[in-house]
């Protein structure tokens, strides 16, 4: 059994296309496909389009509400943490400063729920348009990491605090 390979992120949570794959009988609805050969396919066709080889590894991921748009974060990914995400259905990253995977919301909560996935032109880059449960998508207890903004005057915080770090972390 083969996955059309017309959209490679098919439909569902990760983008429209096509819901089916050809088999000797006719077409078969993606729902019929075990999730372990659905999400080894979609690993498969994401490799070929992404470029671990630039960066050591390593491609720059951005995580935007999907509802309003907001860009909440910038982090990084390996090839591991785009095929947990995947898998998972929820941000999974790659922590430069702790050389391990982070999966986004492991001490704070706040998980980000992936509703669609792109991939830039390059290969280099990843969009995830996530449904952020908590509110909160910085470690610094924002609404979003991007609360510093830059004008004439200097620099103002405009973040919106929705947790003590504190409190949440107790570290």
């Amino acid at each position: 059994m083969q996955v059309a390979r017309a959209n490679p992120l098919g439909s569902g949570p990760w983008g429209e296309g096509p819901r089916s794959t050809r088999c000797r009988n006719g077409i078969v609805p993606l729902f019929q496909i075990p999730d372990e050969l659905r999400i080894m396919a979609l690993s498969e066709q994401i490799r070929e389009l992404v470029d671990f080889t630039k960066a050591n590894g390593l491609v720059t991921a951005i995580a935007q509400d999907a509802e309003s748009g907001e860009i909440l974060m910038v982090a990084n990914m390996n090839e591991e943490s785009l095929a947990r995400s995947i898998e998972l259905g929820e941000a999974v990253y790659w922590s430069r400063s702790r050389r391990k995977l982070w999966h986004k919301g492991e001490e704070s909560g706040n998980i980000q729920k992936i509703v669609g996935l792109y991939l830039d032109c390059d290969g280099d880059a990843v969009l995830l348009k996530v449904k952020q449960i908590g509110d909160a998508a910085c470690h610094t207890g924002k609404r979003s990491c991007f609360f510093r903004k830059l004008d004439d005057d200097g620099v103002t915080d405009v973040g919106v605090q929705v947790f003590d770090p504190k409190e949440r972390y107790k570290k």
